[in-house]
C-alpha cells in the first residue's frame, strides 16, 4: 500500500488537544473551514493520492475546545458501504455541516464524499485515526485471504475492573472488543487487529515489524503478549 503523507498545511489553531497534537506530528498542522473550502479540490485531490489533510472547526465557544476532522483516503474508513454519502460540490459550501456529522459526539460517522457517483474520498473525526497502525504495516485482507492465509473473528467481553477490599484498584478495567487475527497459510501468526466493531478491527489489522523480545521484565511481544519462555540465555531474540 502506498504510504499515506501529510498535508502542506497552514498552522494549527493555538488551542491543540494533547490527542491532536500527536496527529499534527504525523499528518501536519490543521487548516480552518474557511481554507478548506477555497482549497477543496485541492485537497480532495491531495487525499485521493494518500494525504490526509486535518480540518480544525473552532467550536470553543459551544464545547469548550475545537472539533478537528480529516479529509482522507477511503482506506482509512472501517466500513464505508454504511456511512452517509455527500456528493463533493455539494459538500463544499456546506463544509462546516459535513464537519460537524463527522465529528459529533458521541454519533458522529464517516461522510463519504463522491464524484459523479463514484466515492473517492471521506471526511472522518481527526480521533478516530489515533493507533491506526501505520500503512506500511497493514494487512491487505482481500489479498491476505486469496493467498491462502486465514482471519479468525473473536468477542472480547472485557473486565469491568476490582479493586481490593481497601478500595485500591486491583485490576484496571478492559473495555469490550473485536479481536481479528491472521495466521499465514503455514499457520504461523501474521498479526491481529482490535476495534469497537468487526471492521474497525479488520482495518487495524497489521503485520508487526521485526522486533524484539527483551530478556528484562515486562516480557512481551510486538502486540503486547506475555512473552512465551523468559529463559533465553540471549538478551533478546529477533523473529
Amino acid at each position: 500500500m502506498e504510504e499515506t503523507k501529510s498535508s502542506e498545511a497552514a498552522a494549527a489553531p493555538a488551542h491543540v488537544l494533547p490527542s491532536y497534537k500527536e496527529l499534527v506530528k504525523q499528518w501536519g498542522p490543521a487548516v480552518g473551514v474557511e481554507e478548506a473550502r477555497t482549497r477543496w479540490g485541492q485537497f480532495v485531490a491531495a487525499a485521493e493520492g494518500g494525504t490526509v489533510t486535518l480540518i480544525a472547526m473552532d467550536t470553543t465557544a459551544s464545547l469548550g475546545y475545537p472539533t478537528w476532522a480529516a479529509l482522507v483516503p477511503l482506506d482509512k474508513v472501517a466500513d464505508p458501504g454504511h456511512c452517509p454519502v455527500w456528493p463533493l460540490a455539494s459538500a463544499r459550501p456546506k463544509l462546516a455541516d459535513v464537519v460537524l456529522a463527522a465529528t459529533r459526539f458521541p454519533d458522529g460517522t464517516a461522510q463519504i464524499l463522491t464524484r459523479h457517483r463514484r466515492p473517492v474520498v471521506a471526511l472522518v473525526a481527526a480521533l478516530t485515526l489515533i493507533d491506526l497502525p501505520p500503512d506500511g504495516e497493514r494487512i491487505d485482507v482481500d489479498g491476505f485471504l486469496r493467498e491462502g492465509g486465514t482471519i479468525t473473528l473473536e468477542y472480547d467481553y472485557g473486565h469491568a475492573g476490582s479493586t481490593t477490599p481497601d478500595g485500591d484498584l486491583d485490576q484496571e478495567p478492559i473495555p469490550e472488543r473485536y479481536v481479528a487475527r491472521a495466521k499465514e497459510a503455514d499457520g504461523s501468526e501474521a498479526g491481529q487487529g482490535e476495534g469497537d466493531s468487526v471492521a474497525e478491527a479488520l482495518l487495524r489489522l497489521w503485520r508487526p515489524p521485526a522486533h524484539v523480545y527483551s530478556s528484562e521484565a515486562p516480557f512481551h511481544d510486538g502486540w503486547g503478549n506475555p512473552r512465551p519462555d523468559t529463559d533465553l540465555p540471549e538478551s533478546t531474540v529477533r523473529f
